[in-house]
């Protein structure tokens, strides 16, 4: 266990930064965060502070620009490894990417594909173990609606009693879950014990968007039945608890 950890989390104001915060020991870890809006010159000031990176800031929004990408994904992070080296720190990145990185079908997955090479390059050149972490879809608490995210606008929806379009229902989605990923992270952290740069979650959930709007169906006409029990079934056990955490957050404004 790693005690007193300065742990520089880029964008910890988005979904799984936000989770990862509230999950992070605060007696263990020191933390230190950087944002969208934050300037390169805030950059610098942590990176020299940091012991270790957890690299989640990123442009994921489909309809943004080829330059949001390039600038959020590639750009940012080779700011971070110049940075680095200005400073002759030698500590690990742990940086969330996706799998779109191993198809190159769109700019998202071009330039996260670029970022895992910075990231590879600078381990090679350092000598210093760095974590490239390859997510799926990704649902849970938190998660912004209408940004990016099927499951949380659906969810929105079905709370709101608004429209639900699901254009194919036999689409077949791979889904992680937020709290699985945030447990993965602090392992590597405490641990920093990998056998390859490249990780992927243990535990991807194989589902269909028609399975999924069933579900949520199905939660909003228990939502308020007590004696409503999911059992022997994770995946629908963590969507229940999401739909729970909108459902409690949308009662509470």
């Amino acid at each position: 266990m790693l005690n007193g950890l300065n742990i520089l989390v880029t964008g910890s104001k988005g979904f799984i930064g936000k989770n990862l915060l509230k999950n992070l020991d605060s007696k263990n870890f020191n933390i230190l965060e950087f944002n969208r809006n934050d300037t390169l010159e805030k950059l610098g000031e942590q990176i020299k502070k940091s012991d270790f990176i957890v690299h989640l800031a990123g442009e994921v929004r489909p309809n943004s620009s080829d330059d949001d990408f390039k600038n959020s994904n590639t750009l940012l992070t080779q700011n971070i490894i110049n940075l680095l080296n200005k400073n002759n720190k030698k500590i690990p990145i742990l940086m969330a990417s996706t799998i779109h990185a191993k198809l190159l079908k769109n700019e998202y997955g071009k330039t996260k594909r670029e970022a895992e090479i910075l990231i590879e390059k600078n381990s090679e050149y350092t000598n210093v173990k760095n974590f490239i972490y390859r997510l799926p879809h990704v649902f849970g608490e938190g998660c912004k609606v209408n940004y990016n995210s099927v499951i949380s606008t659906w969810i929105y929806n079905s709370i709101h009693d608004l429209e639900i379009n699901c254009f194919d229902r036999s689409f077949e989605m791979h889904y992680v879950y937020v709290q699985d990923i945030v447990a993965d992270f602090k392992y590597i952290i405490n641990t920093k014990i990998t056998q390859d740069i490249y990780i992927e979650p243990n535990e991807v959930y194989k589902t269909t968007l028609g399975e999924v709007l069933d579900l949520i169906n199905e939660f909003k006409i228990n939502i308020e039945n007590t004696n409503y029990e999911i059992e022997n079934n994770d995946f629908k056990q963590k969507l229940f608890q999401t739909y729970k955490d909108y459902y409690r957050n949308s009662n509470d404004k």
